[in-house]
């Protein structure tokens, strides 16, 4: 008897559960909206943490673009920046949305640096509070050199390769002066790239913007003073500019996706310690791995 009220109590908390998986987490992951107020008015994307994929702001941006409910996107910035690619899709996306006839302003929060300013740039409006960290238009590789820690432990590398350049950084032996000048190629490459896409989405001329593009940051006080950022403001501001934009009285309502679970957000805490244990991610770096060294 006993048995049996205990398996029932079992079943209970497993349909309980069962429930608030589909409401909750099963949303999530379907990247279903949940609005938290009615009609939803203005759709609120966030950015956070290492950016190492771009699929998940991408379909949040492109569904708010086409809810014929959303007036506006803002897209609430904390991060560090992240991978090359990631970046730029999500930057052409913004740019889209905004072509949809939808305002998208940025609010940046504690840091939006390096590929998550890169993002920011596309956007209509940049907002930061004063002390937010921000810039970083810069692209850095650094590789591990693995070289004498494999002679002491007895360890032999053999690579048949076609192609001069085919383990250019191997970690297995020093770089030769060509390659160094071939992969500084391709990083002054992709900083032209950031330079352009940033100097488009601000409006500003390549001349003005190239002296800031070093990889400095930039306090949000004095990002606005090098017209990096618009204004200064928190999220509550940059909602009433978006609002403003989008031409709506009163206090917009808002449209928000499910928040990542404690389990999402461990897991990708641990993801930033790898990346960060893998020397790319330092202080609001925008950052590139090889592919031998790409975080899977």
């Amino acid at each position: 008897m006993l048995f049996r009220k205990i398996s029932r109590s079992l079943f209970v908390i497993v349909i309980v559960l069962g429930v608030l998986f589909v409401l909750g987490r099963g949303a999530a992951f379907f990247s279903r909206s949940v609005p938290i107020v009615g009609g939803a008015e203005i759709g609120v994307v966030r950015i956070s943490g290492v950016i190492l994929s771009s699929r998940k702001a991408i379909h949040q941006i492109r569904a708010l673009a086409r809810d014929p409910k959303v007036k506006a996107i803002l897209l609430r910035i904390n991060s560090p920046g992240g991978a090359v690619v990631p970046s730029q899709d999500i930057y052409e996306e913004v740019l889209k949305a905004r072509k949809s006839g939808k305002p998208v302003v940025a609010s940046i929060g504690t840091v939006g640096a390096s590929g998550a300013y890169y993002i920011a740039s596309a956007c209509d409006r940049i907002l930061a509070s004063p002390g937010s960290l921000t810039g970083s238009i810069g692209v850095i590789m650094e590789l591990a050199q693995f070289e004498e820690l494999m002679k002491k432990v007895g360890i032999q590398s053999e690579v048949m390769k076609s192609g001069a350049l085919k383990d250019a950084g191997s970690p297995f032996r020093p770089m030769t002066p060509e390659e160094k000048a071939y992969l500084q190629t391709v990083l002054d490459e992709m900083h032209r790239q950031f330079i352009r896409d940033v100097a488009k989405g601000r409006h500003l001329p390549v001349a003005t913007l190239s002296p800031l593009a070093d990889g400095r940051v930039f306090t949000g006080a004095s990002a606005v003073g090098n017209h990096l950022v618009d204004a200064l403001g928190d999220y509550e501001d940059a909602v009433d500019a978006a609002a403003k934009m989008a031409h709506l009285s009163g206090r917009p309502e808002i449209k928000r996706f499910p928040q990542k679970t404690f389990l999402d957000r461990m897991v990708s805490s641990q993801v930033g310690h790898l990346w960060e244990a893998l020397g790319t991610q330092s202080f609001g770096f925008w950052s590139v791995l090889p592919e031998y060294a790409r975080v899977r």
